[in-house]
């Protein structure tokens, strides 16, 4: 006698997944080493990717607990890192101001930083974006070259043809040097 194959059972609406779960992720989150003001923050962001790649999640299990929990580590991780980039950022700009009170010195930071953004925004979309993923926030070579839909070492390429392009647009006191290398 056959077994009768029954269909698997549609995923609960995501209404319901967000009232069961949120409570649950921000606890979660608020257990990660980070800011507790930015718990919302994450937790809107992990729901805004659950419900736009809910289309293509799979029900394997009664509950999609391990697929959102996955997505809020992720996402955790993500904001530490931008917060890390942001605060070796914050602590350069600030040895800077101390090392530097000169009115002149200033003067000519800030002209570069203008012939810098005025360099890389004449640059393509792609070479823009890679610099961004990079410097700004802090994405390994395989990861912007997921988000690019390219291998890692096409994306290594893409990022240091973007410094050297970047740097040919700017003047020669206008310096361009990587903050990760």
């Amino acid at each position: 006698m056959a077994a009768a194959f029954a269909p698997p059972a549609p995923p609960p609406s995501f209404t319901e997944v967000y009232r069961e779960f949120l409570p649950r992720i921000t606890g979660f989150l608020r257990s990660k080493p980070n800011d507790a003001c930015d718990v919302d923050d994450v937790a809107s962001v992990v729901f805004t990717r659950a419900f736009q790649a809910y289309a293509r999640y799979e029900a394997r299990n009664d509950s999609p607990a391990a697929w959102l929990f996955k997505i809020a580590r992720n996402a955790a991780l993500d904001h530490c890192r931008r917060n890390q980039q942001r605060q070796r950022a914050e602590q350069h700009t600030y040895r800077d101001r101390q090392d530097s009170a000169d009115p002149i010195d200033l003067a000519e930071r800030r002209l570069e930083c203008r012939e810098l953004r005025r360099a890389v925004a004449q640059l393509p979309y792609r070479e823009r974006l890679s610099l961004t993923l990079r410097l700004e926030e802090g994405l390994s070579f395989r990861e912007i070259g997921a988000r690019l839909a390219c291998s890692e070492d096409a994306a290594k390429m893409l990022y240091h043809r973007s410094l050297r392009a970047a740097r040919r647009l700017c003047t020669p006191t206008a310096l361009l040097e990587p903050a990760i290398a």
